[in-house]
Parts: C-alpha cells; sequence; structure tokens
C-alpha cells in the first residue's frame, strides 16, 4: 500500500539510482524490453513511495534525451528536465594530474554517464545552471597547490563534476517550488593533493553561494535543495565538517530521515559500510510532515529497494507552514 500524504503537501524524494550500464545506449535498450530487474524494483519503490517529485541521480544520459523519456513513461510521470552532464565535455587536457590528456570534465566510462533526471507531476522551468562555472572562478576556490594541475589544466576545469542545476516547479493553484539539484564529485580515490576531496567541498559550497545571491536573485522561501553529496557528516572521508555546516545552517531544516531499520544511512557498501549521502533539504519556511528513507525492514519491498540500488530513496513529505 502506497504511504498516505495529506493534503496540500508535496512529497519530495531522491534516489542516487546507480541507472547506467557498460556503454552508451544499453539503458535505453534495458528500458524498452521491459525485462530490467532493476528497473522493475525501481517501479515497485516508486509506486510505494509515490513521489510528486523524484530527482534521480546517476543516470545515463543521451543527447536526443531518449533515455529519459522512456524511464519518465515507465515510472508514470508527465514532466520532467534533465541536462547534459559534464562527462560529456571532452577535452584535450590531463585534468586529473595522471599525465595523461584527453580527460572528460568528469570521470566516466563513456560520453552521458551519470547525469541527473528530475520526474514530476507538476509542471517544470529550468531556473539557472553552474555546470560551466570554472572552479578557479569560485571565491576562495581552494584548489590543489604545488602545481598538481598545469596552468591550462587549472583555466579549463569546471568546478561541477556531474551536474548543478535549479528549476522552478509549478503545482496547480499555488507558489512555484524552486529545486536546486546536485550530485557532488567522490571525495576518495585520489592523492594526497585530495583533488577529488577539494572539488567535493567547493561543490557543497555552490548550495551556500546559491543561497547567498553569488550567482544571481535566489529566493529566500519555498526551495528545497535536494540530491548527491557524496559526503556523510560523521563517516568516511571527505570535509565532514563541510557537510554538518551545511546541515545547520538556519536557511534550511534538516529532517534527519531514517528508515524502519532505524539508521539514517542512505547507501550499504560492503566497504565502507552504511553512510548517509543522498539529501533532501527545505527551507526553514516549511513545515515537514514525514521523513523517511525508504528501507523496508522486510517482504518484496525490501528486495526492491535493496535491488533497485545500493542507494536508498530518501522522501520528505512537505507543506506550506502555518502563518
Amino acid at each position: 500500500m502506497p504511504f498516505a500524504l495529506s493534503a496540500e503537501g508535496f512529497r519530495v524524494a531522491t534516489l542516487h539510482a546507480e541507472l547506467t550500464r557498460k556503454g552508451p545506449g544499453l539503458l535505453l535498450r534495458d528500458i524498452e524490453r521491459g525485462e530490467d530487474k532493476q528497473i522493475e524494483a525501481l517501479q515497485a519503490v516508486v509506486g510505494s513511495v509515490q513521489p510528486d517529485i523524484l530527482l534521480l541521480t546517476k543516470v545515463d544520459f543521451d543527447l536526443e534525451q531518449r533515455s529519459a523519456r522512456a524511464l519518465r513513461d515507465a515510472l508514470g510521470y508527465p514532466h520532467m528536465f534533465t541536462l547534459a552532464p559534464n562527462s560529456m565535455k571532452l577535452t584535450a587536457l590531463d585534468l586529473d594530474g595522471d599525465g595523461r590528456v584527453g580527460d572528460r570534465q568528469a570521470w566516466a566510462r563513456y560520453a552521458g554517464e551519470g547525469a541527473m533526471l528530475l520526474l514530476s507531476k507538476h509542471p517544470i522551468e529550468w531556473r539557472f545552471h553552474l555546470n560551466d562555472l570554472l572552479w578557479k572562478d569560485m571565491s576562495n576556490p581552494q584548489m590543489p597547490s604545488d602545481g598538481f594541475l598545469s596552468a591550462a589544466a587549472v583555466a579549463d576545469l569546471k568546478v561541477v563534476s556531474q551536474g548543478f542545476w535549479a528549476v522552478d516547479v509549478f503545482p496547480a493553484e499555488s507558489t512555484p517550488i524552486t529545486l536546486v539539484a546536485f550530485q557532488n564529485q567522490t571525495p576518495v580515490f585520489d592523492g594526497p593533493e585530495d583533488l577529488n576531496g577539494l572539488r567535493n567541498r567547493a561543490q557543497l559550497r555552490l548550495l551556500s553561494d546559491v543561497m547567498d545571491g553569488t550567482y544571481g536573485d535566489f529566493p529566500t522561501k519555498r526551495f528545497v535543495l535536494i540530491g548527491n553529496s557524496n559526503l556523510d557528516p560523521i563517516r568516511g572521508e571527505g570535509d565532514r565538517a563541510a557537510m554538518r555546516a551545511l546541515l545547520s545552517d538556519k536557511r534550511l531544516k534538516d529532517a534527519a530521515p531514517r528508515s524502519t531499520l532505524g539508521g539514517d544511512s542512505t547507501a550499504q557498501w560492503d566497504n565502507p559500510g552504511p553512510m548517509r549521502v543522498s539529501y533532501i533539504l527545505p527551507s526553514v519556511d516549511w513545515q515537514i510532515e514525514r521523513a523517511e528513507v525508504f528501507w523496508p525492514n522486510k517482504g518484496p519491498l525490501r528486495k526492491a529497494a535493496e535491488q533497485a540500488s545500493r542507494h536508498r530513496m530518501v522522501w520528505i513529505d512537505i507543506m506550506p507552514a502555518l502563518e
């Protein structure tokens, strides 16, 4: 049975879906065949939670958006939004300091791997994106020092590895909701220069900068930050203090969703273990009615949650706070 949603509220959810394959076009093939176990599991999870707004991160992208439309239809949503991830952007440079040129702006096995896809029951309108922002152009960029990257790499490296964009969602007979969607670089798999860790921290700071109005006017109410930071505030590598600082920002509410298993983790790996890496952070003016990590403790839905991804869907019910 689906969860009940109170009148006038919105159910917002996100899942790091791991909907990637071994090459371009294979995800579309699997969706169209209608026999893929991962997609069937995802359909079961979405059908149980029934979000009004759903952000999927790590989804393969193609320029004609055929796989995005097929997935939208398979999950039963009328509206969608996606942009090409920075894994589409090939350079002639060495952007990771390994001595080999020809890197993409984000690590990927093929062009388009690991984009974001927003699905909605309500119309969506693009607001802005920061995918093209150069890392060096941030205030206090804190890039790797000691000449680890060449001058050409520093001049061309984007701060965003996969995606960072804002949209407005227009519920019927209601004020629009502004969503800031993000998918951050993993802070690991680098060396003592801490390239990935520093880039993850810079991407996290973009969220605060956007709320500060650094990149243009931004609403002070009715907004939601949503996505995957690849960073736990307590466990694992990366700048955990930066994650804690964002969670304690007075402009935001952190409902600290938990699963029926009792934990706050949104991902389960053999190593380093369970971690909280996906977040939905509404502005402080929202009233949060319910917040959970979808991880049933038994039965077919637990199997579906575990088969859909190593990550778990996070969802919250929000509604305008009483004046």
